[in-house]
């Protein structure tokens, strides 16, 4: 099943997911730094990456809907699973999207006199970025499905390419078919003559 939304025959969808979800990572990495150091560089870190993940998210989403819609045969099992993979993708990009509002509500804190920080809060912030890295794993196992089981984007084997040398096969399925040596068994051991001459 060949994408249909593909560059130069590359899927743009696998393409564009790389950068929500390292702009996940490193919401919840300023997060963490945050809270570890109480710098507020930390705290706009996560804040703007959060908002370049969702945007990033919503970018990766619209190839992606394309090819489910139209690459992937109606009542099948990759069907389903790509359904799936979509229902956790949009779960992990509302949850940042919460998460991304709330750190921009909270930005102008409450100066505390007494240690001369700011007081960002960033508890629910962290538990909805945490909870959207683990919703993004579980879309990331079944868009693996997809690919390696359903075979979703993957361009189709020619098997009309008969006589091809193997270097000039793009796909290792084109390759015919090798008998394979029989097994060997324990204790046997098969011997050649060898013939010499004076």
């Amino acid at each position: 099943m060949f994408t249909k939304a593909r560059i130069a025959g590359h899927p743009i969808h696998p393409m564009l997911v790389a950068f929500p979800i390292a702009l996940y990572v490193a919401t919840v990495v300023g997060l963490l730094a945050h809270i570890g150091t109480h710098d507020p560089f930390w705290y706009r870190v996560a804040m703007y990456s959060n908002f370049a993940a969702v945007g990033m998210a919503l970018v990766a989403a619209i190839p992606g809907f394309i090819d489910l819609m139209t690459s992937v045969p109606a009542r099948t099992r990759a069907r389903a699973t790509g359904f799936r993979h979509a229902t956790f993708n949009v779960l992990a990009l509302a949850l940042f999207a919460v998460s991304g509002y709330m750190l921009y509500r909270n930005a102008g804190g409450n100066l505390n006199p007494a240690v001369g920080q700011y007081g960002l809060d960033t508890t629910a912030p962290l538990v909805l970025a945490l909870a959207g890295i683990a919703s993004t794993l579980v879309a990331g196992w079944l868009g693996w499905t997809m690919v390696q089981t359903h075979h979703v984007g993957i361009k189709p084997t020619r098997f009309d390419r008969v006589g091809v040398a193997p270097e000039d096969l793009d796909d290792l399925d084109e390759i015919p078919d090798q008998p394979e040596p029989p097994p060997a068994t324990a204790g046997s051991y098969t011997v050649t003559s060898t013939s010499f001459r004076q």
